[in-house]
C-alpha cells in the first residue's frame, strides 16, 4: 500500500493538471535534493514541494520555506536546471499541503510562489 507522501503527491500531481499546469517530472532525485513535482504555469518553471498530514486534528502541514530546508529545495532546484538545460523563462517554487479527512477525501491548499512570499514579508518586518 502506498504511504501518505506517495499519496499525496499523486493528489497534487491531479490537482495541479485541472488547474492548468503541465507535469514535467514527478519525484524527480539528485544529490543536491529530490523535487516533489516539476510543473509548467504557462511560461513559469514551477518546483512544488509536496506536504502532507493524516486527518484533520493537526491541521495543515507547517511551512517548510526557511534555512536549510529552503536552501535544499534552491539546490535542487539549481540542479534540476543544469541536468534539463534551463530555458528562458521565470521560475518559481509552490507549496501543495494536504489533509487526508477520508480514504479517499483530502482538503488542499496550494500556496502560489511561497518563496517569494517569504521574501516579500522579511522585507515588510526589515
Amino acid at each position: 500500500m502506498e504511504n501518505l507522501k506517495q499519496r499525496a503527491v499523486q493528489a497534487a500531481e491531479r490537482f495541479l493538471h485541472h488547474r492548468g499546469y503541465d507535469v514535467l517530472d514527478v519525484g524527480w532525485k539528485s544529490p543536491a535534493g529530490d523535487i516533489d513535482i516539476v510543473a509548467r504555469d504557462g511560461d513559469d518553471l514551477v518546483f512544488v514541494e509536496v506536504a502532507a498530514r493524516d486527518g484533520a486534528a493537526a491541521g495543515f502541514p507547517p511551512s517548510r520555506n526557511q534555512g536549510e530546508l529552503r536552501a535544499r529545495r534552491e539546490r535542487a532546484a539549481l540542479a534540476y536546471l543544469a541536468e534539463k538545460g534551463a530555458d528562458e523563462g521565470p521560475v518559481r517554487f509552490d507549496d501543495v499541503a494536504l489533509v487526508a479527512v477520508g480514504p479517499d477525501r483530502a482538503l488542499i491548499r496550494h500556496h502560489i510562489s511561497s518563496l517569494s512570499a517569504l521574501d516579500d514579508a522579511l522585507t515588510e518586518v526589515a
